[in-house]
């Protein structure tokens, strides 16, 4: 089973493939993610994990697109991005793209082209263990920016 720990950054992870631009750590494959095509062939991976990466990304579609390619029919991939209300989504300058919960509803995915692309899970993360026992967040939202840290998103590849 291949796994692609996509934009690994410092977390390098054993049996998996990790794939990072940086030349301060430890890779496998030094790559810089916006460079399309991947080192890869077609149909490689049963799981990939970008984490924290497609918010620094010039073309997050055209990353999924490539990660389709390169990813075997129902794989799983995974996508970690801060909420776009969080505090680290709008402290760092290198962000270009934000996200919410609803960034990969299925209309949008259809709307991106990304009709392969399933999503079997959406979750907050909290990097704040407290927040996640403040009532009625879900609804309140929109008064409480900043309450959500990060998003996971759990995708399988329907192609």
């Amino acid at each position: 089973m291949k796994k692609l720990n996509l934009g690994c950054g410092e977390d390098y992870k054993k049996g998996w493939i990790n794939l990072d631009c940086r030349n301060d750590i430890k890779t496998d494959i030094k790559w810089d993610v916006n460079r399309i095509p991947y080192p890869f062939k077609d149909n490689t991976f049963n799981e990939v994990l970008m984490k924290m990466i497609l918010e620094h990304a010039k073309d997050p579609i055209r990353i999924l697109k490539e990660i389709i390619r390169i990813s075997k029919k129902n794989s799983k991939i995974i996508v970690i991005v801060p909420h776009a209300g969080s505090y680290a989504a709008k402290s760092d300058l290198q962000h270009k793209n934000f996200f919410t919960e609803n960034t990969f509803d299925e209309w949008h995915l259809l709307e991106y082209g990304l009709t392969e692309l399933k999503l079997i899970k959406k979750e907050f993360l909290f990097k704040n263990k407290w927040k996640r026992y403040i009532p009625f967040k879900r609804y309140f939202k929109i008064y409480l920016n900043g309450i959500y840290d990060d998003l996971l998103f759990k995708f399988e590849n329907l192609k």
